[in-house]
């Protein structure tokens, strides 16, 4: 989203050059909200998330190849496929990625998911039209709660688990979270707060069948929904010495105000970012080429 609202805003301020946008999904941008919402309940299809375009965007969309590394010096971003893009200036908009389970073992058994992207959802949709005798839910933050929600209006038992006291007590503080608990409990949620899962156990045939917590107690379930928030997707720390040669979208903003962005909920940050093409030292010059990389590329060197 950042990435296509920072094309928008060059082009409403006169950027008339070459505008690149990359990014490794599929996908033209679309809203994440719905996903753990009406997309995964499915009354709404994946598709229908899209977001509008401003027209006269007139850009260059490389989708479906992530961006692996940066050469500022010689102003080339290499993409994965072999391919290399130049650029005059460069935005970095890449957002973050759903923390994964931490045990890589197990965080491969067939049922145990993350919920971030399109094809996350489409995912535990599949898992959900199963109708899995439990669902565990291991977090509840926002996408904890939603995932448990939409179980729940699904029909289908589910185990939240929260090692907080209790529910978005990370984002919205304890009072809050003790009504959210409640609520919860009332719509059926077994949750449980104040415990943590230890480890994942799969079958013979390597699916997930059992979890085990740290209070000495063993779920069985046949769905683990891994809901432990968000790492950042640029995992090199940027040098923000050199403005004339990189601006990073959707970071910039917070870092000038001294808040960490991978702490802001990444929806209201990218709905409240706005660059104008002089913040990228970006002039009406229809022979300057910017490229924005966006959504989920990661590299480990700059």
């Amino acid at each position: 989203m950042a990435g296509l609202r920072a094309a928008e805003a060059l082009r409403e301020g006169g950027f008339r050059g070459r505008l690149t946008l990359v990014g490794d999904e599929p996908y033209e941008p679309y809203d994440r909200p719905p996903l753990s919402k009406q997309v995964l309940t499915g009354r709404a299809a994946p598709e229908s998330t899209a977001l509008p375009q401003a027209p006269g965007l007139d850009a260059e969309w490389r989708l479906g190849t992530p961006a692996i590394g940066l050469d500022l010096a010689g102003k080339r971003v290499r993409l994965a496929d072999g391919d290399e893009l130049g650029f005059d200036r460069v935005l970095i908009a890449t957002g973050t990625r759903a923390r994964p389970w931490p045990n890589p073992a197990e965080a491969a058994l067939d049922g145990v998911v993350t919920l971030r992207g399109r094809d996350d959802t489409v995912r535990l949709h599949r898992e959900l039209a199963d109708v899995p005798r439990r669902v565990l839910v291991i977090g509840a933050g926002f996408t904890g709660s939603e995932i448990a929600s939409a179980c729940r209006g699904l029909g289908l038992p589910v185990t939240v688990t929260e090692r907080a006291a209790t529910p978005l007590a990370g984002a919205l503080g304890g009072t809050i979270g003790a009504v959210a608990a409640r609520l919860q409990l009332e719509y059926g949620v077994d949750l449980r707060c104040g415990v943590s899962v230890t480890s994942l156990e799969g079958d013979d045939a390597g699916h997930v069948r059992r979890a085990h917590l740290d209070d000495g107690t063993t779920l069985e379930i046949d769905v683990a929904v891994v809901a432990l928030g968000a790492q950042r997707n640029t995992d090199a720390e940027i040098s923000y010495e050199y403005p004339d040669r990189i601006a990073p979208a959707d970071w910039a903003r917070y870092i000038a105000a001294g808040r960490d962005p991978s702490r802001v909920n990444p929806s209201r940050r990218a709905l409240e970012f706005a660059i104008p093409p002089e913040g990228v030292g970006i002039k009406k010059n229809p022979k300057r080429k910017v490229l924005i990389i966006k959504r989920k590329n990661r590299w480990n060197g700059l």
